[in-house]
């Protein structure tokens, strides 16, 4: 059994125990650090929910500059995810703006720009003209069972 695997079933557990006592925090964390397995062992759509549900469990309105960070890093991994393993043009988009409006928010000129760039270079790729948008927008919303705000 690889180490990675093991990690999994640790983090799943911890997952387990966290969400019987109700400790929402340690909840989000697990869910980032099984995300992060996830992604290791190239399961990109459960790696995407993992990532999904730790943004669900953030408050619905940033509240600081920190959690401003930390919503921009994880929407913009889920853009790269989206994008680059799961060939998804236009959700990669739709989080690459969710990351774009808390990079604003946050008033990271660097990390706007980061972020700009990729949007335009997937406008560019033969990805964004092979399917037409809207229809793959309703995976992310069945995978994180509901909206989330920013």
């Amino acid at each position: 059994v690889s180490e990675q695997m093991m990690q999994s079933v640790g983090c799943r557990i911890s997952l387990s125990v966290f969400q019987f006592l109700g400790d929402r925090r340690q909840e989000l964390v697990a869910f980032h650090r099984l995300a992060t397995v996830y992604y290791s062992l190239h399961m990109y759509e459960m790696a995407e929910d993992c990532y999904l549900k730790t943004l669900s469990l953030c408050p619905p309105w940033l509240q600081s500059p920190k959690e401003a960070l930390y919503y921009a890093k994880v929407y913009y991994r889920l853009g790269r995810l989206t994008f680059c393993q799961l060939k998804d043009a236009h959700d990669a988009t739709e989080y690459f703006l969710l990351a774009l409006a808390a990079a604003v928010l946050l008033g990271d000129e660097e990390l706007q720009d980061t972020i700009r760039s990729r949007l335009d270079n997937i406008c560019q790729s033969p990805l964004w003209h092979s399917r037409p948008s809207g229809c793959s927008s309703e995976r992310a919303r069945w995978l994180s069972g509901g909206g989330l705000a920013l």
